[in-house]
């Protein structure tokens, strides 16, 4: 008997089975997958008839991603991988994976999770901070699963963020435009900001301003002058000013400072950091939490939790991960 029950090839899934089973097949095809992962994924893909019907639905885009690339010319494939531009890459989405990879976003699958190199100029890896030097007096710290694009305008760079956190110290340079699909963001020179996007706890971006000056706005509509140690939110509109949390800009040294945070933010925050899948369950997700716990060992944070609350963590082959009640 098979070990994958049948199912209607057309029945809906749950998003949040979308995106494990993203997260599987990005692990599995990236080619650094071990013999213990591999069977994780079969485990997990057994456990659930909605798990293998999510599977099947993203490795048919996956074959269709590589048969496209692999009738492409070799040239056009280099020309359009090269290209920095964001249309270029919107090119390179409609022409390499065709309607396969498009079709996904039918089911809230985002193209940037699938190849975010290919559409992004700058990006980084789970676990991973990158620092940059843009130009004389820029600097550019990335967070974990960031990408970024940047163009060179008349008025000065600009940096598009599509996804995660960025710290920007600006020295005594042309001011520099950040750019999300909320916010247009101007830093004056002799700043510091921070801007993220889609971080947990707050689904748009924050605008956090450290030192000197920095002007905000909607995409579309009036803005907001920030003074030091001052931020906004902004998804449709804009939030009062408040004050930045003094941790805040802790993630630049691998610590999460927490200050009775909910339990659930803390495993939010750790699995950005940690490969592979973590979840907290909903019966110990409001407790309390105040600590300071490392990004660049979330599994030692993990244990650290567990020795001090009420939790026990649950792992499978080492990467898939489960917070529940003791």
């Amino acid at each position: 008997m098979s070990a994958f029950k049948p199912m209607d090839d057309q029945g809906a899934v749950d998003h949040r089975v979308l995106d494990q089973a993203l997260e599987w097949l990005v692990l599995l095809q990236s080619g650094t997958s071990s013999a213990e992962q591999q069977a994780g994924c079969l485990a997990w893909r057994r456990a659930d008839p909605q798990h293998e019907l999510a599977w099947q639905r993203l490795a048919g885009l996956g074959q269709d991603l590589r048969d496209s690339t692999r009738s492409l010319p070799a040239a056009r494939t280099r020309q359009l991988l090269q290209a920095r531009s964001h249309p270029s890459r919107r090119t390179l989405l409609k022409g390499v994976v065709g309607l396969g990879v498009v079709a996904a976003s039918s089911w809230s699958v985002r193209e940037r999770l699938l190849l975010p190199q290919l559409f992004s100029d700058y990006h980084t890896a789970t676990g991973e901070r990158r620092q940059l030097q843009l130009a004389v007096g820029t600097a550019l710290q990335l967070d974990t699963r960031t990408t970024l694009d940047l163009q060179d305008r008349v008025q000065g760079p600009q940096l598009r963020l599509n996804s995660g956190r960025l710290l920007l110290t600006l020295g005594n340079a042309a001011p520099v435009r950040v750019v999300t699909a909320e916010a247009r963001i101007h830093l004056a020179p002799l700043s510091q900001l921070m801007v993220s996007v889609g971080l947990p706890g707050h689904r748009g971006t924050r605008v956090q301003l450290l030192s000197g000056s920095a002007s905000v706005s909607l995409a579309q509509g009036p803005g907001q002058v920030l003074g030091p140690r001052q931020q906004v939110d902004i998804e449709q509109r804009m939030s009062l000013v408040t004050p930045v949390a003094a941790a805040a800009s802790a993630w630049t040294q691998g610590l999460l400072i927490a200050e009775r945070m909910p339990l659930a933010e803390v495993i939010a925050e750790l699995d950005r950091y940690r490969p592979g899948l973590l979840r907290c369950a909903a019966e110990v997700a409001g407790l309390r939490v105040s600590g300071s716990f490392s990004l660049d060992q979330p599994d030692a944070s993990l244990d650290l939790l567990a020795r001090t609350l009420p939790i026990r963590i649950q792992r499978v082959m080492g990467y898939w991960a489960s917070v529940t009640a003791a």
